[in-house]
């Protein structure tokens, strides 16, 4: 099972009145519906989910082969990112031998030469890792077709 951007929304909404990160969160989840169609999500990858002392990324891959990075600047602004998926100059996938290691997944875009890495060990926490294995798995699988 992926990681599911419904699930990870209601969990903020459900959870807004516990302290102020919670209710952060649940204002970017609501931000992004407004803009991002659930339907249209191909992918979904939270970096940083329950991780302490890290701010929550969020990156989507969608049906009109976009690629959208999402991010609180500051306290202020929630910034969404578009970058076109065939602007990607690179993919590397690396995955342990032994499915007890983490996942990596790095993208590198033509636009801006920005790097974008997934790791399942850093970006979540020991009870969410092997969602994130199987979501960076997914989304490999997906880049190696296009």
């Amino acid at each position: 099972m992926n990681v599911d951007f419904k699930e990870i929304k209601d969990y903020f909404y459900n959870n807004r009145y516990n302290n102020n990160t919670d209710r952060k969160y649940a204002s970017m989840f609501e931000k992004v519906s407004q803009v991002i169609d659930e339907n249209d999500i191909l992918y979904f990858y939270p970096k940083y989910l329950f991780v302490d002392e890290q701010t929550l990324q969020l990156y989507f891959v969608l049906k009109n082969n976009k690629f959208i990075k999402v991010w609180i600047n500051g306290d202020k602004h929630i910034v969404m990112e578009y970058f076109n998926i065939n602007k990607i100059k690179s993919v590397t996938y690396e995955c342990p031998l032994d499915d007890y290691d983490d996942y990596k997944l790095t993208l590198l875009f033509d636009e801006k030469l920005e790097e974008i890495e997934f790791n399942s060990k850093e970006d979540t926490n020991e009870h969410w890792k092997y969602k994130f294995d199987k979501a960076i798995c997914s989304m490999a699988k997906y880049f190696a077709t296009i």
